[in-house]
């Protein structure tokens, strides 16, 4: 049946010009039914019933003329009157309250201690013992459990050879670091192998790191890396080293960056900054998943089409020894050096000792690892939405550590079982039950590069496209006074409502009249997200860094990572290391766990208001307005690399004109969606129930139109989403439409080499990633286009 083309036009206008109260004023027939209905009951003994019956019938048959519309969100009485739905607000809060009072703070100190009480590498005996005791925890809560095996490749060290730093002394070799020191020496992912040369200090080892290198005329072949932490991901750091001819990298974690302290001496147990002697671990893998079957799940009847040669030879593994080592090793190495000083201040740190660029000494690194197959365990826990049990909110953290985590990951794991536990004891005692269905989400070997999420999307894929609503990761808590946010925009406004219900933990906080989540957060983050509105404060880039990353990059399924932090410093710099440890939380940062508690009340309120709001509550205007930023930022970065003329001016102008264009029309398909979210969901309107799963349908649909199903880089399938997949430059940074920054950088380097070529090349990938932004607008807009919503 097709719409009633004037009807439906009058609606969007009414919306478009904004006239809201003369269309919300419908109650010139809304308020006739009411009293029809109760001179009905009145006259239920006499003999007029029929005859009401009647007019209301004629009324419902006959409908309204175009001046006398009932609703914004009907098109006509038929519809107002079947099978309205209406948002209860006073439950809704009813419930949350409920809620938030059942935490029990010393509950989830409780789950730290025991999920940190023995090292649980993925794929050992002591994780897979974990996971089950997870597993059966949350049978416990009354929860469906189920278990998801896979069988990966992972890399340990050897500990029958440990790693070793050493240099030459007339002839000897001196030991300067043994991987025998700290458990788990080595990062994963590495070659073994035993590599000798100079060593050459390169900072941060980023892309300006080097081109600086290269002014000094410092040539990096043959060369061994001493390289510190911060800035980037560090498998890009071993992957721009590789590329110059290093044959090896030692990274360390430098004190000007993890220990503020040192020179006073108050380091751990002291003090949160990291003690000389620790040494920071983590993956360096150039993908995410198992790398032996990109795409499909590590499932028995998947066939293995690459092994640990292909890997380096694609270089998604490195192909030279990389090893880290903490501050007081670095020292050693550093005195060592008898070359150049350095001469730039942004390249020393806070060692104590000169810092030099390289020197004579010879140096040797050995690094054992082994590579093998081992099974890992996801486990998913579900509580079946009521009215829409096929649409998912996930609540999502991993379990495995490198030693016994009890920051990453266990101080968000154990948070979460405490909300498991609110949460299933909500719902037996208040015989409640959320609209959609809530998922506790435990993966497996994070740490080893998203591999557990990664396997369970790719075996799930297909239904996930369809029915999961969004994804709210927390990889662990840190700190004890702010909010850390990364999310898409479609979930700004949810993040900063549920912060703005829930009181601070921190006890400094309050004494300084900061007295929820979004009072600190303004407070420390106060950069706002949203343009022209100072209600959302700063909101990272939701690219890469935990396992949110393949829901949003892949499928599109909107996110939030959260963390909490200290502030005003960062001072999470006991990261993978040994001094993860019960201890130092329950002494150096939240002795009550009330901070907490708190995150558990938020992580717990954010997913409530997803998964029981009558409509999604996503913010579809909001995104229009970070788009339209977006495209803006990116528009004026293009300019200012200048290259503007080598893609032809009159051309780059129409392809940017074109692009604005559909971001307009895109704002203005969002404003009627929001629109109508805004008075359902405040309980100003009612909506049919056609009506709701049409909008629920596109609002779970809009991000999934940013995805390019081909991916964004021909050789890297696994980045789909336009605008929030990583940079191939940086892993780690939050860079929005990667896919044309990237070859836009390419762009300009190969200009100033001359190379004619390699222009070309790259010119083409800037105007097929332009088109692929615009393609997907368009294809939002298709989305959101609300064709027989009014009939």
């Amino acid at each position: 049946m097709k719409s009633n083309a004037s009807t439906n036009n009058m609606n969007l206008d009414l919306v478009k010009n904004s006239d809201l109260k003369r269309v919300l004023t419908a109650n010139d027939i809304i308020v006739p039914l009411l009293l029809c209905t109760i001179l009905l009951l009145s006259l239920l003994t006499s003999g007029l019933l029929v005859t009401l019956i009647v007019l209301l019938s004629r009324i419902t048959r006959n409908g309204l003329s175009q001046t006398e519309q009932p609703s914004l969100i009907t098109g006509n009485i038929g519809n107002f009157m079947n099978n309205t739905l209406s948002q209860d607000l006073q439950k809704q809060n009813h419930i949350r309250e409920i809620l938030m009072t059942a935490f029990r703070p010393l509950n989830i100190r409780d789950n730290i201690r025991w999920l940190s009480e023995k090292i649980h590498v993925a794929g050992t005996d002591e994780n897979t013992e974990l996971m089950k005791k997870i597993a059966a925890k949350y049978k416990i809560y009354g929860y469906e459990v189920e278990i998801y095996e896979y069988t990966v490749l992972l890399n340990y060290p050897n500990y029958e050879k440990p790693n070793r730093i050493e240099y030459r002394n007339n002839q000897q070799w001196i030991e300067i670091s043994n991987g025998l020191a700290d458990i788990l020496g080595s990062s994963e992912a590495v070659s073994q192998v035993d590599v000798e040369g100079n060593i050459v200090y390169v900072n941060y080892g980023m892309l300006d790191d080097y081109l600086q290198l290269e002014k000094l005329g410092i040539n990096l072949k043959g060369k061994i890396v001493l390289c510190r932490y911060g800035g980037i991901y560090r498998g890009d750091k071993i992957q721009l080293a590789q590329d110059r001819g290093a044959i090896g990298v030692i990274l360390y974690s430098d004190p000007f960056d993890y220990a503020k302290d040192v020179n006073q001496g108050r380091t751990y147990p002291e003090q949160i900054w990291l003690p000389p002697s620790a040494a920071q671990r983590g993956t360096l893998l150039k993908t995410e998943g198992d790398p032996e079957t990109p795409f499909l799940p590590s499932k028995h009847y998947v066939y293995r089409i690459e092994n640990d040669e292909s890997l380096r030879n694609r270089q998604i593994i490195p192909n030279i020894p990389v090893m880290p080592i903490g501050y007081r090793d670095a020292i050693k190495i550093m005195m060592e050096l008898n070359g150049p000083q350095v001469k730039y201040a942004s390249w020393r740190g806070s060692m104590n000792v000169t810092y030099r660029i390289t020197g004579s000494s010879t140096f040797r690194l050995s690094v054992n690892s082994i590579f093998a197959r081992r099974k890992i365990i996801n486990v998913i826990a579900t509580l079946r939405g009521n009215e829409e049990p096929d649409r998912y909110v996930l609540l999502g953290n991993h379990v495995d550590a490198w030693v016994k985590g009890s920051i990453d990951p266990s101080s968000a794991t154990g948070t979460l079982l405490e909300m498991a536990r609110v949460l299933s004891w909500t719902v037996a005692e208040r015989k409640w039950r959320p609209r959609r269905t809530i998922m506790f989400c435990q993966w497996d070997a994070e740490e080893f590069g998203l591999i557990g999420s990664t396997e369970w999307v790719e075996e799930f894929m297909k239904p996930l496209q369809q029915r999961a609503v969004a994804v709210i990761n927390v990889d662990n808590i840190s700190g004890n006074t702010t909010l850390s946010v990364k999310a898409v925009p479609l979930l700004y406004r949810a993040v900063v409502n549920a912060a703005s219900k829930i009181p601070t933990g921190s006890i400094s906080e309050f004494i300084a009249g900061r007295m929820t989540l979004l009072d600190s957060w303004k407070f420390y983050s106060p950069l706002n997200s949203l343009p022209g509105d100072k209600t959302i404060p700063s909101i990272g880039i939701p690219g890469f860094g935990s396992d949110f990353q393949r829901f949003i990059s892949y499928l599109g399924v909107p996110v939030v990572d959260i963390k909490f932090e200290n502030a005003p410093i960062y001072a999470y710099m006991l990261y993978h290391t040994m001094y993860e440890i019960p201890w130092t939380i329950e002494h150096l940062i939240d002795r009550n766990f009330n901070t907490f508690t708190a995150v558990g009340r938020l992580w717990l309120e954010l997913a409530r208001n997803l998964a029981d709001s009558l409509i999604i509550p996503f913010n579809v205007h909001d995104y229009s307005l970070m788009i339209h930023k977006f495209v803006s930022k990116l528009d004026q970065q293009i300019r200012n690399t200048g290259i503007t003329k080598l893609l032809i001016a009159n051309d780059y102008n129409n392809i940017i004109n074109n692009l604005m264009d559909a971001v307009k029309r895109f704002q203005t398909a969002a404003k009627i969606i929001h629109t109508i979210v805004e008075y359902v969901n405040s309980g100003q309107e009612s909506i049919s129930s056609k009506q709701l799963e049409m909008i629920n349908s596109r609002l779970v649909n809009v991000e999934r139109a940013f995805i390019v199903e081909r991916g964004i880089y021909s050789d890297h399938a696994e980045y789909r989403h336009v605008i929030f997949s990583s940079s191939r430059l940086d892993e780690y940074g939050g860079v929005i439409f990667a896919s044309v920054m990237d070859p836009i950088i390419k762009l300009k380097n190969a200009y100033l080499r001359g190379d004619f070529d390699d222009q070309k090349k790259w010119m083409k990938n800037v105007k097929l990633a332009l088109m692929n932004v615009q393609y997907c607008i368009e294809s939002a807009i298709l989305i959101l286009n609300l064709e027989g919503f009014y009939d």
